[in-house]
């Protein structure tokens, strides 16, 4: 009798149905999961058991479309988890590339292939974007389950005028808004219920993101419908008060005058009109481009009063949050990346001192005086080049003094891990104009040990920047396993407190402690603090 991957398949689900992972099969044999809604099969990649595009919830698609997710749908037979979802509906970036599919409620599961009988934490990973671009296909998580030892998975959200929107009619409903943040916490249910039949331990489930997806992390620790669904949380160059400051009113007056450039007239019946238009119709008059810096319109998570009642930010200075273990921090050089992608690869040319005087007038909101400090302080002659100057502004502006904040406020109540990236040679972008010193996303490329997303190189690390990559693995994969990220063979990284040098420098050059007060000093966070 010749043994095939039909032959064992009634037994694999069986097992897998009773809640036991199996052991590593053969390359001939792809590995089979039964779920609630039936048998997916995925494959195998670098020591990984890959089940790949896997529907979390229902396509919001017709009169779906702009409604909170609905319940995934089942299937017979065995599914194809061997290849990705469709990214949801974006444009065309730096960073990702176009869609006008709404079918992308998609999620990824990453299992180590020697898993046996094991309960692994779980990653849950939530991608950046400006929740406007990107997707999880983005991100291989391969490395990061098998050398962290954790189940990972990755997840696709709607995104721009799909995920975010808000019109008149749907105002007075007074219904939840922010559907992308509410498609994440589908996800997170979803793991909740399944992610035991993948061997992963549901009591032990720690979200993590950068940029946008980190925003989205401290998002999901100040509300109220997303209480229960982790155990700890991580959060990469994404401060609470990151693209936080939408209103509810100025989304709604995004959203009417959306319908009217998509050719629905405003009043009773707009909804309806808008919802059929088509993705690339909606996409088109959302007026969303490719830029993250320069954009716009924003269309990104509001006050809604009921996935989230408050400003992020404030609510965690008030310690309105959930009380899990946190990981918090920040690259040492984030802004080069925005200045690089937004102004040197567009324009081809290093920034204009009419730019650089444009950007420093926008960021002083028509304040004169302000303006002349941030001159002052921005200058190229304390950062060599405007470019530097207006990357570092940024990056103090938008991150670095923000992540203290919460930092500070989040050791109050629970325990808090903070550290600064500042790996400064990091593979990645080629810049002609600028070094890119430890830019926004640079640390991703040592988390998952992967090539970045966008226009970047795949170059190899050195010994000691691979050395460096390994303990940060290691740091992650042991927080999501017991909340301390801590082990005997580590540096020791300290739980934040006030005064003392608590804070981890993420280096090749020799993983260190410093000091909050350093860290205020050298991102200017005096000059930042009150605004």
């Amino acid at each position: 009798m010749q043994l095939t991957a039909s032959t064992f398949g009634p037994l694999i689900s069986l097992l897998t149905m009773l809640g036991f992972s199996t052991p590593s099969q053969s390359a001939s044999a792809p590995p089979v999961v039964q779920t609630s809604q039936g048998t997916i099969s995925g494959k195998f990649i670098n020591g990984v058991r890959a089940y790949l595009g896997v529907p979390y919830a229902a396509a919001p698609v017709g009169d779906l479309r702009w409604q909170p997710p609905q319940p995934a749908p089942s299937w017979t037979g065995t599914r194809d988890g061997t290849t990705f979802g469709s990214r949801c509906p974006q444009p065309k970036s730096a960073i990702s590339a176009e869609s006008t599919n709404e079918d992308c409620l998609f999620l990824n599961v990453h299992v180590p292939d020697d898993i046996g009988t094991a309960r692994l934490p779980v990653m849950v990973w939530i991608h950046g974007g400006a929740f406007m671009l990107g997707a999880a296909s983005d991100y291989d998580m391969s490395t990061l389950a098998r050398k962290g030892r954790a189940i990972v998975v990755s997840i696709n959200y709607r995104l721009g005028a799909f995920g975010f929107f808000r019109q008149s009619e749907l105002g007075a409903q007074s219904a939840p808004t922010n559907f992308g943040l509410q498609d994440q916490q589908a996800a997170l249910r979803w793991v909740r219920s399944q992610i035991n039949r993948f061997g992963g331990d549901p009591s032990r489930v720690t979200i993590f993101g950068e940029s946008a997806g980190g925003a989205s992390v401290c998002m999901h620790l100040v509300s109220p419908t997303s209480r229960g669904l982790f155990s700890g949380a991580i959060s990469e160059s994404g401060p609470c008060k990151l693209l936080s400051d939408t209103t509810t009113s100025s989304l709604e007056a995004q959203g009417n005058a959306l319908g009217i450039t998509a050719g629905c007239p405003t009043g009773p019946g707009q909804l309806a009109c808008m919802r059929q238009k088509s993705a690339a119709d909606v996409l088109s008059a959302s007026g969303v481009t490719g830029s993250m810096l320069k954009a716009g319109v924003r269309w990104a998570p509001v006050q809604d009063g009921i996935t989230l009642t408050g400003k992020p930010a404030q609510q965690v200075q008030d310690g309105q949050f959930a009380r899990v273990p946190v990981i918090f921090g920040s690259n040492h050089d984030e802004g080069r990346f925005f200045v690089a992608t937004e102004y040197h690869l567009s324009n081809l040319l290093p920034l204009s001192s009419s730019q650089y005087t444009e950007a420093i007038n926008k960021t002083a909101g028509g304040d004169a005086a302000l303006a002349q400090q941030l001159a002052s302080t921005y200058g190229s002659q304390a950062y060599g080049t405007r470019d530097k100057a207006y990357g570092a502004l940024i990056t103090d502006q938008l991150f670095a003094c923000n992540v203290m904040r919460d930092v500070e406020a989040l050791s109050r109540y629970v325990p808090t891990y903070h550290y600064e990236f500042t790996e400064a040679r990091t593979p990645g972008i080629i810049d002609p104009y600028m070094a890119m010193g430890a830019f926004h996303g640079a640390e991703l490329r040592y988390l998952f040990q992967a090539k970045l997303p966008g226009p970047t190189l795949n170059l190899s690390l050195s010994t000691a920047q691979q050395q460096l990559a390994d303990q940060i693995v290691r740091y992650w994969g042991q927080f999501a396993a017991t909340g301390n990220p801590n082990t005997a063979a580590s540096p020791l990284w300290p739980s934040f407190t006030a005064g003392k040098a608590s804070s981890l420098a993420l280096t090749s050059l020799g993983i260190t402690a410093f000091g909050a007060n350093s860290f205020r000093a050298d991102h200017q966070c005096a000059l930042w603090a009150q605004r």
